[in-house]
């Protein structure tokens, strides 16, 4: 989708504040949204096991992914 934000990368953390509100808003202007959620979550639900997070997830591609590794770090560089 092309937009007046075309071009930018937003990485967005699932489950923190007000992320995937704006990431839907930022993802409707033309971003590249990229949301990346806890390994071992049940597809479709946030961090705290309640609210489906896909009701606010159109538009942006979504991976599973830790930090405590070393490979891991090195996925969260490639995506930023």
């Amino acid at each position: 989708m092309s937009g007046p934000l075309d071009g930018v990368r937003v990485i967005e953390l699932l489950g923190i504040g007000p992320g995937p509100f704006s990431g839907m808003l930022l993802a409707d202007l033309g971003a590249e949204v990229i949301r990346v959620e806890r390994p071992g979550l049940a597809p479709g639900r946030t961090a705290a096991g309640t609210v489906p997070a896909d009701v606010l997830g159109r538009g942006r591609r979504s991976l599973a992914l830790t930090r405590t590794t070393r490979p891991a770090r090195r996925s969260w560089r490639r995506a930023a």
